[in-house]
């Protein structure tokens, strides 16, 4: 397989009927390294710049491929990631905010202790 038919199926995992975006990876000049040296934290950002509406931020996805979770200073060589693998696209979840209770609410609370 050339460098150029290097690709991944990437599948955003909250979203099971969307199809599948095919990532095609750029070439490396000659004799730097093989595109499965690419890093995972590289791949994240091309994900990114592919599904900018569904991923904004590199950061706030995981990676998934036969059901590990990528690390972002490993490459896709270390998992064993070929030309056609579907990677899987989790989005982190983050916390919600403490709310602070609204003036509306503190007037409830008081009338229900009286």
């Amino acid at each position: 397989m050339s460098l150029s038919d290097w690709h991944l199926a990437v599948k955003l995992a909250d979203q099971p009927l969307a199809p599948k975006s095919i990532l095609r990876l750029p070439e490396t000049e000659l004799g730097e390294y093989s595109l499965g040296g690419y890093s995972i934290s590289f791949l994240k950002q091309l994900i990114a710049g592919k599904l900018q509406e569904s991923v904004p931020d590199p950061e706030l996805i995981d990676l998934i491929y036969c059901g590990r979770k990528l690390k972002d200073d490993q490459t896709l060589d270390f998992y064993g990631i070929q030309p056609g693998s579907t990677v899987h696209v989790l989005r982190k979840s983050w916390p919600e905010p403490d709310q602070k209770p609204g003036d509306w609410q503190l007037v409830l609370r008081q009338a229900e202790l009286q």
